[in-house]
């Protein structure tokens, strides 16, 4: 999960994607159910470092299940919001948004990975949302 993170994900390095990421890789976030293998796994980062180019991932946390086949990591990414994304048009704001995945290997390989991202921060960050901390909402 290290070598995606900082590889992948940090650094662009979609090559590493290939020797990690199952064939039958299937995606959730929010709901929704993705599948597609590896192909898929570039694809979030393509879209997301189009939204983010200079985003930077910490993994804060890491916890490995009986086996090792379950991983949950709890990350930080920082980046500037440079790219539009679901109406959010960019903003050039640096936001920092925290995360966290559970992820599931078999036989070495990433399976399935279910990411719960603190998209409310986000939104507050690029002043889609109101701060929680605004007067506005302390009523």
């Amino acid at each position: 999960m290290r070598q995606l993170f900082e590889e992948a994900w940090t650094d662009g390095d979609l090559d590493v994607v290939d020797e990690i990421v199952a064939d039958g890789f299937v995606f959730t976030r929010g709901g929704e159910i993705q599948t597609g293998g590896p192909e898929l796994y570039k694809s979030l980062i393509r879209t997301t470092r189009e939204m983010f180019p200079d985003m930077e991932y910490r993994v804060d946390d890491v916890i490995v299940g009986d086996g090792g086949d379950a991983v949950t990591v709890r990350w930080t990414v920082t980046a500037t919001h440079e790219g539009g994304y679901k109406g959010v048009e960019p903003t050039n704001q640096t936001i920092e948004m925290e995360g966290l995945e559970l992820n599931k290997f078999e036989d070495g390989r990433l399976v399935e990975t279910c990411t719960y991202p603190h998209w409310v921060g986000f939104l507050e960050d690029v002043g889609v949302l109101p701060l929680t901390d605004s007067p506005e909402t302390n009523t």
